[in-house]
């Protein structure tokens, strides 16, 4: 049992008086900041470790730390935002000082000595993903995924030294690692590779033993290795000779996720099954004590004590996805239960697939949950305007007239009537086959439907759309529209048509991706593909001969996309987040922006600088970034005009809209925000423009990046010799 820690009654009672801040490591992001989400849900809890009563926990990418000195009330200590997923954790001291381990991408090592206060202290990328964690001395040891496991020396915790990664026997991922000195046990794909860490800067493999399913996690207690096979139980193994390990027994159990000890108490984590305890007091023979169905899935578990009306009480602490628990097991043959719960908020059902923002509502088709309308006036508190559920696979969308024409992958296209979100209206559907992909212009929507190519269908009429023809050639795995201009990829190509006749489009030419894609982008006389890793673009200016003249790195998207606006192309890149490229010199396009969070970024939508990200499980998450984006609209202004900010009152972001006739077209164009004083806070436009509507976003920042208070600002725009001014409120 590891010692408990206490916090005093009396500094928990001041505590509560006090604002406790928090320590922030930053996301991996340049010139971008996230304005809000919906949907992610509080985050998945995958890791707990604990110091007597005071529990360290992962909350998706953000380390916890919670104290259960009264249970009936646990108190939230600090927390740090790390640079991804928290998969495990492990405490240590050094020098005095108390430190959480934290692995995922990354090695993140927390000062956690204050558990009020923890601050970051480093972050070092990581050989391989580490699920795995454990530390023996002054050593971190990691299983690294395909890279087997890494030692890192963390003597000195400001700079950590990688000191070497070594594979494990035969070629499995490695998830699982403990540590029992001298020898390290590597749950390793189907097999658990022992090292000996003497000297740990030079490990040794003394044997390996081969199970018969995915190696979850593996303990070493005296002459036994306890192994989490995952669908199979736990396998007993005799390791008084490690170098030839023998099988003992098997603990049938249906899934095991993670196993730690008290005394001859096993305690399983068993996923859906809950808590299992398994009494090992004969390593031959382990036997059944109780089961424990907890309220969420059960990933890890970790053992401590929680003092109760002066009895030192033995817990269970559960990293249940859903929630942290913490359950009494003093007395676990009898029965359990928890002495607290603390549960954090589940994320929407269904998955983001992408999104099209208009006005202040965005279009979110979300897979087998159909498609959520969402109020997106304020990023940072968006909320469901309608639910219209399917039951089906959702993917894309497009808008006109109030009727969303639904792309939904495992039926065909859904006519949907918008007008009331919250009482969303099936008119009829096109099942020709799955859609995939859709996209509209002018009177047209065209849709991807897969063996059957590209779906034409005449939207003039919206609420009574007739299907024209099929393209039927190719097959309809993606589709864009721009102008007169309509392509098609079927993965590995992109056919590009000519649609001056929308009813009967006419191809014109084609072009080999090197790796492929689904989505992709038009704008104006470019196409902008995401070619897995490349965004190549386009010049589709002479249709018959289409050219790619420019391309740049991406990082890697299976499903990337790209969306343009003025010169900025913004890719999402799944796990690599997103990123923004200046396209003004389409030879060149050079990255100036990116954002590396959490969740997976799926599709991508931009208006007026803002960002909307379809982010899978991760629901719908709108950033800003640092640039402006200012976007002619299609038709020429009259008069020349500066319109109240919208939203107005806002935070944490504002668009402003403004219109410049053909008479001042080409002039000399600035756009700038002062305070009340007079003094200039932000030039947002500074540049020749032409005759148009513009729309631009200010996101509260000075020009140097810095957060503005709350009040009353003056946005001016000055165009040649004529200007006109406003007034906004920023709201705090």
């Amino acid at each position: 049992m590891k010692n408990s820690y206490k916090l005093s009654t009396v500094l928990l009672a001041a505590l509560l008086l006090m604002i406790i801040p928090s320590t922030i490591l930053a996301q991996d992001a340049e010139n971008m900041s996230l304005l809000g989400n919906w949907g992610i849900g509080g985050g998945e809890i995958r890791a707990v470790s604990n110091q007597g009563d005071l529990v360290y926990y992962g909350v998706g990418n953000v380390l916890k730390i919670v104290s259960f000195e009264d249970p009936a009330n646990p108190f939230a200590a600090g927390s740090v935002i790390l640079d991804d997923m928290v998969e495990d954790i492990v405490w240590t001291v050094i020098d005095g000082k108390t430190y959480c381990l934290v692995s995922g991408s990354s090695l993140n090592i927390v000062d956690v000595t204050n558990p009020i206060t923890p601050s970051l202290t480093a972050s070092m990328s990581l050989a391989g993903y580490g699920e795995g964690l454990a530390v023996s001395g002054t050593y971190a040891y990691i299983a690294a995924g395909s890279s087997g496991m890494q030692v890192i020396n963390i003597s000195n915790p400001a700079s950590p030294d990688s000191v070497t990664t070594v594979a494990g026997s035969g070629s499995g991922y490695a998830e699982g690692i403990n540590v029992s000195s001298p020898y390290a046990y590597l749950g390793n794909g189907a097999n658990v590779t022992i090292y000996d860490i003497n000297t740990p800067e030079t490990p040794s493999i003394v044997g390996t033993y081969e199970g018969t399913d995915w190696v979850q996690d593996a303990v070493g207690r005296g002459n036994y290795l306890y192994v989490c096979e995952w669908g199979v139980g736990v396998d007993v193994v005799d390791i008084s000779n490690p170098a030839s390990p023998t099988f003992v027994t098997t603990f049938s159990n249906p899934k095991n996720a993670d196993i730690m000890f008290d005394g001859d108490f096993g305690y399983i984590a068993s996923r859906d099954g809950g808590l299992t305890v398994i009494d090992v007091s004969s390593p031959a023979a382990p036997t059944l004590v109780n089961t424990f169905t907890t309220q969420g899935t059960l990933r890890k578990v970790s053992y401590g004590a929680i003092t109760i009306s002066s009895t030192v009480t033995g817990h269970i602490f559960t990293a249940e996805v859903s929630g942290l628990g913490a359950v009494d097991v003093s007395s676990a043959a009898t029965g359990m239960d928890y002495s607290a719960r603390i549960a954090v908020t589940p994320p929407a059902e269904g998955i983001a697939y992408s999104a099209l923002v208009m006005g202040t509502k965005a279009y979110v088709p979300y897979g087998s949950a159909g498609m959520r309308i969402l109020d997106v006036t304020n990023p940072g508190a968006m909320t469901e305007l309608g639910h219209f559920t399917l039951g089906t696979n959702s993917r894309k969308v497009v808008v006109k007239d109030n009727i969303a024409f639904l792309a939904d992958k495992s039926f065909g296209v859904f006519v949907l009537d918008v007008t009331d979100p919250g009482n969303i209206d099936s008119l009829t559907s096109f099942a020709d086959a799955a859609a995939q992909d859709i996209g509209i212009s002018g009177d047209y929507v065209y849709a991807a439907v897969r063996d059957l190519g590209i779906a034409v269908i005449d939207a003039s009429t919206a609420n009574a759309p007739t299907l024209v023809t099929h393209l039927s050639s190719f097959w309809g795995e993606g589709v864009a529209v721009d102008g007169n201009v309509m392509a098609q990829s079927t993965w590995d190509k992109i056919y590009f048509y000519d649609i001056t006749n929308p009813a009967a489009p006419v191809m014109a030419d084609s072009l080999i991706l090197v790796t492929g894609t689904g989505e992709f982008g038009i704008s104006g006389d470019y196409a902008y593909i995401h070619d897995f890793d490349t965004l190549r673009v386009i010049d589709i200016s002479d249709l018959s001969n289409v050219v790619e003249v420019g391309k740049a790195f991406t990082g890697g998207s299976w499903d990337g996309t790209a969306f343009v606006e003025a010169d900025i192309a913004y890719v999402n890149c799944e796990s690599n987040g997103i990123k923004m490229f200046d396209v003004s010199d389409k030879t060149a396009p050079t990255e100036i922006g990116h954002w590396d969070g959490v969740a997976t970024a799926r599709n991508i939508f931009v208006l007026a600088g803002t960002v909307y990200v379809a982010e899978k499980e991760g629901g719908l998450s709108i950033y800003g970034s640092s640039f402006v984006a200012v976007e002619p609209a299609g038709y020429l202004p009259r008069n020349f005009t500066l319109s109240q900010n919208f939203p107005n009152p806002f935070n944490p972001s504002t668009v402003i809209e403004y219109g410049i006739p053909e008479a001042l077209g080409s002039s000399d164009v600035r756009l700038e925000v002062f305070n009340v004083l007079g003094q200039s806070v932000q030039t947002l436009v500074n540049q020749k423009q032409l005759s148009g509507t513009y729309r631009v976003r200010w996101d509260g920042h000075n020009n140097a990046g810095k957060q503005q208070v709350g009040g009353v600002y003056i946005y001016r725009l000055t165009v040649g010799q004529q200007t006109l001014t406003n007034k906004m409120i920023l709201l705090k």
